[in-house]
């Protein structure tokens, strides 16, 4: 007789290019085996083993100690209950008290999970001292709901007890006790009324280590009625029965049913002879005339025949037969238990038939079964037992000629082509090849074999079995669907027939269990998955601890639960399955023949684990075991060449980590092993070739050795050539080839390799067509090709077709699958490439919605949350740059942070998500100008060199980065030590990228650009040599075609620009021109990068002018740059670059009195350059601050030509000054940003206002911008209760505006250094939401009638009520004039220029201070301080003086506001110091005010403050 086990499929070298190898597959007989050995096993062993599946038919493993029923419930203790004689003990309740009663009793699923077959069910209560027990129901094998419609009185007192207990009994007649104990539990009478009035039932959930326990609902029907009601009889309660002799009896026989259970679960003897033991001594104190005795007999049989199979003896079969024998005898015909005493009966005979060989034993069973059938329902499960029975055994009378054909059924068999055993031996050997025909025709011939055989007969289980498996294969193989799908279905029809007890129903689990998993894969369902684990489960309760096959059980549940690890991120899933693992392991000790397959699964999941959570304990145990496995395969043996993979992956995974080159040279020297074991011509050497090739490709990744390179593409194309058109596994080689030519294109820039590349995984895709399973992922590899070519050419199709395949891969992944998360990410990264490219703000907002929809499949805990926050961040820092919205920015900063936190110190991910926050927050910086985003984002660098120490494969890259986070620091601040330790970085990382390094141009490049930055600063001509030369060692590294050729030209044009602007050597501007042609070139029309290029070359070719004065050099800038606005959308924050370039360069046609408007009147080149200037302050996405920096360049060039733009110019800045100190959220911090702007920007506004004869502006810009700093608090101290506020819609916004305030004029938190960042930063972003809704609610208030300037700042005619106590003279002094402006209350400001300047006013200051210090002379005069204040006098207080007589009487108040030098004056002592001299004191009272809005804030507040407002 044949049996076909195939090989293990898993165990030969896993596909390559797709992730870690997983070559321990658990066994799953559904999927790697056909079994057919049961139908056509010999006669000895069906019969051997019959009873046992007969009194097992219902098993599934239990544990005696049953879990919590649920929430509600209390489970009692386990003691022996016993059935007790009936007596009326009356009742008693008082007259008048309510009753409760029972009505009905109704459970479900009672037979489910048995071990054995049920004679019956009944319930029993106790209350009170009393006992109730229902009548002990049969059920038939489709009935799912058993109802007892007997009424049992309760007591009426809501709070009792009640005990519950459900039983299965396995008599019908008189029984020794209540039988197995199904479900315990205690509950109150409030709650079963309450339960039974809202239809409640109790809900069960399976016990402990069971996946089905029998009895899984339990529903009362309960009813109140008077106590006086007789006209329902109610059940009787119990009594104990007296006799200390059936209390052994019962206890004797509840022991020995205990202990046979607990053998059939563990299979320890001792168990079984005590429970032997315990039925003997219950039959000897049984009496033989005692209504029970008949069931001692059965029960000592039973366990006697029990032993008889365990201890395979065939002498002592005599006794249990005699035995049942004699119970049959008590149980004459009639009896309720006469059917299961012959069929146990009929199986022993059998039992010794097969050992012995009597035929009077076969005739006799015969007979028995046939009574059986005869009298038994037909639907009961002792008919269904005898059935089984019946068609397992040997009663077919062709046994006796050929045990071969045991089981079938003759005739039709006389009309196959093909047995069941040449099937099997067909399947086997179709299966070792890759013939298409073969399968379908295997395929077909199974069909053809389930014609012949009927639903109920023995082989068509196992027949649909195979076929299930064998579509499967197909399925995998093809790709069609429907296969499948018809592959679950006949799983489930093969289920269907082997119910619970059936000694196949295991592996038919695991056949289902397996295409289920499969189609899960393919269509990401989660119910798939869910019920195949669920399946499994069952499966591993079928192969209890001891079983031979649990170890293959608990693979395959460790196999699926890991999956459903990597779908959901649960890692209690994970956990479990590497329990099972461990389980597994330990039923292989050292010596097992499978130990090595355990030792992988063990170790394949601990490396997943450590893939999750960054537990080096879990890698280095990994890698232990397989070395171990790998030890267990020595040389020659068939299995080696897979440990030498395994380990080898991991070693890989450990240099990943670890970045220890060892790790990855053992790797490749471990590949290289197990390649030269599969010579040319073997079956699994393409498998090997990519295995070597990938461990080559990832050393070149991290030496940049282009050999590696090389030869992994070499490896690639023998794999592929071994895979021809047709071949399964054709499309892996087909991406893998792919893949390294891409890599190899990034790397040298040749065209060539990108097409191929692109040619490849087109094939592939046509490989996959319309509904394959693996389309999906045939489409995204191509769209990743398409848009890579994208990038090098700029070929707008290229884009929109990646697009579109992205768009039907994600189509193919629906809500739900498995895989829909990283589709949803690869469109979103392509429709951020086309916005980039186009600038579509829809493509960049569905890119976002999609990353948003991605984080939201990966919720907290799951395994790819950190990729899916770091992606969103990504497109979120996108949308930033181009519209300058700063919650995207602090939104993209909080995700980073999330990154981080779930990468905590030792996971293999934490330092790139250091890396990743540290961009973030420089971008902030750049942003926003905060040092302390900077500062951070350094630290954060620091930390990730740390973990990447000399040695690490990683620590050129995070040299690199945190050098260039230091560069930008000392961009910001100045500090040479800052760009000294940044070029110390980036040498040691260059020397870690040798020559032929992929990475060493990159590095080249950086170094470059920060050697030039410290020429910038110190000036050393060495230094600007070296940059150029550096820049040319890049260029030569990105030769013509090379996709980095054209950012090299730049880089190297913009240094030799420089250094024509240091020594005026015209060769290096030419040569400047010619690369910026060259890279522009490289950008035709449509590229993305194309206005950047033309940006470069007008800026060399404006200095050119500059320096020949060519006008054809100036008008090809022009020109260039009014092309490059054209392609910029309005969005695009790069609009304000160009735009002050391009008023740069009309500034030079008006210097150079050329004319580059070519237009007439207003449109003058000085105009045009000027309107450029005012664009470049209004481009919104800009940022405040880069916005801010083109305003003041705006004011510079309008001062320098007296344009009559200087004074809008000086008022968009003090706009933008006020709007940018408003994100600030502390004074402290507001002072540190004014460090970087012109401390005189107000007063020299207030000037330019003076010249152009408007001297209230002047007060206005004035006012405005002494009070910068403090305006955000003086706003939100803004008095309401001037105003008139009649509307319910007004005053509504006013409460809006108080309690923002409020919120905002509170100090900002102060946080301890050791605060965490995140802390911080999210104070810092709640101010600035509060802000942005204090701003709303004051532009809403504008729209009320009369607040159209509520909060403002203020207009000249409300500044002038400053001026109602006296005349108030502010005085201004800038490098172009000093001036004094006379505010009064009524009359319109008077300016006077003072006869001094700032020169005078500076050695004036000076002088009073040294005077101050000076002792006095011997006449008591201090003659310095007198010429200095003689000096005060005559250029600064006399000219006022003589203008306040017709506005101040003598001896009146006024107020002084001086401004810039001013404030270091003593203006109050000014005098002539001589007889009969003036001074100020003697005409009027002088006061200080800081401005003109503290001085009307100080009046108003005066009578509410506790301590009067005092001037100075």
């Amino acid at each position: 007789m044949s049996s076909f086990i195939p090989g293990h499929f898993s165990d030969h070298p896993p596909p390559l290019g797709e992730g870690p190898s997983h070559p321990e597959r658990p066994q799953n007989p559904g999927q790697t085996n056909i079994v057919i050995s049961e139908m056509l096993q010999v006669v000895n062993i069906i019969l051997a083993t019959l009873y046992f599946f007969i009194t097992l038919l219902f098993r599934l493993p239990t544990d005696s100690v049953p879990e919590p029923l649920d929430d509600t419930l209390q489970v009692s203790g386990e003691e022996p209950s016993h059935p007790e004689q009936p007596q009326n003990s009356g009742e008693t309740h008082t007259a008048g008290v309510p009753q409760v009663v029972i009505t009905a009793i109704r459970a479900t699923d009672l037979t489910l999970g048995l071990r054995r077959v049920p004679a019956g069910f009944h319930v029993a209560l106790k209350a009170d001292g009393a006992e109730f027990q229902t009548s002990n129901k049969p059920v038939h094998v489709d009935q799912t709901i058993v109802e007892w419609n007997e009424p049992i009185l309760l007591p009426c007192e809501p709070s009792s007890i009640i005990r519950v207990s459900v039983y299965a009994s396995f008599e019908l007649g008189p029984m020794l006790c209540h039988g197995e104990v199904l479900r315990k539990f205690e509950i109150s009478v409030r709650e079963l009324l309450d339960r039974s009035e809202k239809s409640h039932p109790i809900v069960f959930q399976p016990k402990q280590g069971e996946v089905v326990s029998p009895c899984t609902s339990l529903f009362m029907t309960l009813k109140q009625r008077p106590s006086d009601e007789k006209d329902v009889a109610v059940l009787c309660s119990l009594t104990t029965l007296a006799s200390s002799d059936m209390d052994a009896l019962m206890l004797r026989t509840d022991a020995g049913h205990v202990l046979l259970a607990r053998y059939r679960r563990t299979q320890n003897s001792s168990d079984l002879n005590q429970s032997i033991n315990h039925f003997e001594h219950t039959l000897d104190i049984c009496p033989k005339d005692h209504p029970c005795h008949p069931a001692a007999l059965f029960n000592l049989a039973t366990a006697k025949f029990v032993k008889c199979q365990a201890d395979e003896t065939s002498l002592d079969l005599d006794f249990p037969i005699s035995v049942f024998q004699d119970a049959l005898d008590l149980r004459p015909t009639g009896h309720p238990d006469r059917p299961v005493t012959q069929l146990h009966l009929a199986i022993a005979l059998l039992s010794r038939f097969v050992k012995r060989g009597f035929q009077t034993d076969v005739d006799a069973a015969e007979e028995l079964l046939s009574e059986v059938l005869d009298v038994c329902h037909a639907n009961s499960h002792v008919h269904r037992a005898a059935l089984l029975a019946i068609e397992t055994s040997v009663l077919h009378p062709a046994a006796s000629t050929d045990t071969h054909d045991l089981g079938q059924e003759s005739p039709a068999a006389s009309m196959l082509q093909l047995s069941p055993n040449q099937l099997a031996h067909k399947a086997e050997w179709c299966l070792r090849r890759d013939d298409p025909h073969a399968l379908d025709e295997v395929i077909s011939l199974h069909y053809d074999a389930l014609a012949y055989y009927h639903p109920m007969h023995a082989c068509r289980g196992q027949l649909l079995n195979n076929l299930s498996t064998m579509l499967n294969i197909r399925f995998n193989r093809r790709g069609n669907a429907e296969d499948l799908d018809q592959a679950i279905a006949l799983g489930r029809e093969a289920l269907a027939l082997y119910p619970v007890g059936h000694t196949n129903r295991s592996s038919s689990l695991g056949t289902l269990a397996s295409v289920l998993s499969t189609r899960f894969h393919l269509q990401g369902n989660a119910e798939d998955l869910d019920q195949a684990i669920a399946l499994q489960r069952e499966a591993l309760a079928l192969h209890p601890v001891g079983h031979t096959d649990r170890s293959k059980s608990l693979n395959n549940l460790a196999a699926h639960l890991s999956t459903r690890f990597h779908h959901r991120g649960n890692a209690r899933d994970l956990d479990q399955a590497i329990a099972l693992h461990r389980e597994a392991l330990d039923l292989h000790p050292v010596g097992h023949t499978n130990r090595s397959s355990s030792l992988g699964n063990l170790a394949n999941g601990l490396s997943t684990r450590f893939d999750h959570r960054g537990n080096v304990e879990d890698l280095d145990q990994a890698i232990a075991l397989h070395r171990e496995a790998l030890a267990l395969r020595p040389v020659g043996h068939t299995n080696r060449s897979t440990s030498l993979n395994n380990i080898a992956v991991q070693l890989s995974t450990r240099f990943n980590h670890r970045g220890n080159a060892g790790d990855l040279d053992e790797a490749i020297a471990l590949h290289r092993e197990a390649l030269d074991l599969h010579p040319v011509g073997h079956t699994n050497r393409s498998s090997l070739l990519d295995n070597l090739a990938n461990g080559l490709s990832t050393r070149f990744d991290h030496r940049g050795n282009v050999e590696d390179l090389d030869q992994a593409i070499a490896l690639h194309r023998e794999a592929l050539a071994l895979r021809p058109v047709g071949h399964p596994d054709r499309f892996k080689s087909l991406h893998n080839f792919a893949l390294r030519l891409s890599t190899r294109f990034h790397h040298r820039g040749n065209a060539r390799d990108l097409d191929q590349a692109i040619a490849l995984h087109k094939e592939a895709l046509a490989l996959h067509p319309v509904g394959h399973t693996n389309r999906s992922s045939s489409l995204g590899n191509l769209a990743n090709g398409l848009s890579t070519r994208f990038d090098h050419r700029g070929n707008a199709e290229d884009l929109d077709q990646a697009i579109a395949l992205q768009r039907e891969a994600l189509a193919l992944r629906p809500v739900g699958h498995t895989d829909r998360s990283s589709s949803l990410n690869n469109l979103a990264v392509q429709l951020s490439t086309r916005f980039d490219h186009r600038g579509n703000a829809r493509d960049l907002d569905q890119a976002i919605a999609l990353h948003r929809e991605a984080l939201a499949l990966c919720p907290v805990g799951h395994t790819d949350r950190s990729q899916s926050l770091r992606n969103l961040a990504n497109q979120l820092s996108t949308r930033f740059h181009h519209r300058g919205n700063a919650e995207d920015l602090d939104e993209a900063v909080t995700l980073q942070r999330e990154a981080l936190a779930l990468h905590p110190v030792g996971h293999p991910d934490r330092s790139s998500s250091l890396n990743n926050l540290a961009n973030g927050l420089s971008i902030r910086f750049y942003h926003r100008g905060n040092a302390k985003d900077l500062d951070q984002a350094i630290a954060l660098a620091r930390e990730a060199l740390a973990l990447h120490p000399v040695g690490h494969t990683d620590r050129s890259k995070s040299l690199g980065i945190l050098a260039d986070r230091l560069f930008a620091r000392f961009d910001h601040r100045g500090n040479a030590e800052d760009l000294d330790q940044a070029i110390a970085l980036q040498r040691e990382a260059l020397a870690l990228r040798p020559v032929g390094h992929t990475d060493r141009s990159k590095l080249l490049g950086n170094l470059a650009l920060q050697i030039s930055a410290r020429f910038d600063h110190r000036g050393s001509a060495d230094d600007l040599d070296e940059a150029i030369a550096l820049h040319r060692e890049v260029l030569a590294l990105c030769p013509v075609g090379h996709t980095g050729r054209s950012k090299t030209l730049n880089n190297l044009a913009v240094r030799l620009s420089i250094r024509f602007d240091d020594r005026g050597n015209a060769e290096d501007l030419d040569q400047a021109i010619v690369l910026h042609r060259e890279a522009l070139a490289l950008h035709p029309v449509g590229h993305t990068n194309r206005s950047s290029s033309l940006c470069n070359l007008a800026i060399v070719l404006s200095a050119r002018f500059d320096h020949r004065g060519n006008a054809e050099d100036l008008d090809e800038s022009r020109e260039n740059l009014c092309c490059a606005l054209t392609m910029l959308t309005q969005h695009d924050p790069r609009r304000l670059k160009v735009h002050g370039l391009l008023a740069t360069v009309h500034l030079s046609f008006h210097r150079s009195g050329l004319d580059g408007t070519g237009g007439q009147g207003e449109d003058t080149d000085l105009n045009v350059a000027m309107h450029h200037f005012k664009a470049a302050a209004n481009v919104v996405p800009g940022g405040l601050l880069h916005r801010l920096r083109a305003s003041l360049s705006w004011v510079r060039h309008a001062g320098q030509h007296r344009h009559g733009t200087e004074l809008e110019a000086y008022g968009t800045s003090m706009q933008l000054m006020d709007a940018y100190m408003s994100a600030t959220a502390s004074v402290s911090s507001r002072h540190s940003a004014m460090k970087d702007f012109p401390s005189t920007l107000a007063v020299d506004a207030a000037s330019c206002a003076l010249r152009n004869g408007d001297v209230c502006r002047a007060v206005e810009l004035l006012e405005q911008g002494r009070t910068i700093i403090w305006t955000q608090m003086t706003r939100l101290r803004t008095p309401l209760d001037n105003p008139q506020i009649f509307s319910d819609h007004a005053a509504a916004l006013m409460k809006s505006f108080r309690d923002l305030s409020s919120l905002l004029d509170r100090p900002p938190a102060s946080h301890a250094d050791g605060a965490q960042c995140v802390v911080v930063e999210a104070e810092d972003t709640r101010y600035r939401r509060l802000v942005e809704d204090w701003n709303g609610v004051v532009e809403e208030i504008r729209k009320i009638e009369g607040f159209s300037r509520f909060l403002l700042p203020p207009m000249f005619a409300d500044l002038q009520e400053a001026a109602r106590d006296g005349p108030i003279i502010m005085l201004i002094a800038s490098n172009s004039s000093c001036d004094a402006i006379i505010i009064t209350h009524t009359q319109p400001p008077t300016s006077i220029q003072l006869p001094t300047d700032f020169e005078k006013l500076t050695t004036l200051v000076l002088e009073l201070r040294e005077a101050i210090g000076r002792d006095a002379s011997p006449k008591g005069n201090q003659i310095a301080l007198i010429k200095a204040l003689r000096k005060l006098w005559n250029n600064v207080v006399f000219p006022v003086v003589e203008h306040l007589a017709g506005f101040a009487r003598r001896g009146s108040r006024i107020w002084w506001c001086p401004t810039s030098l001013f404030n270091f004056l003593p203006l109050h002592a000014a005098g002539e110091y001589r007889a009969n001299g003036k001074s100020l004191v003697q005409q009027y009272i002088s006061s200080y005010t800081p401005s003109l809005t503290a001085l009307m804030k100080a009046r108003r507040s005066h009578g509410t403050l506790s301590m009067p407002f005092a001037a100075i």
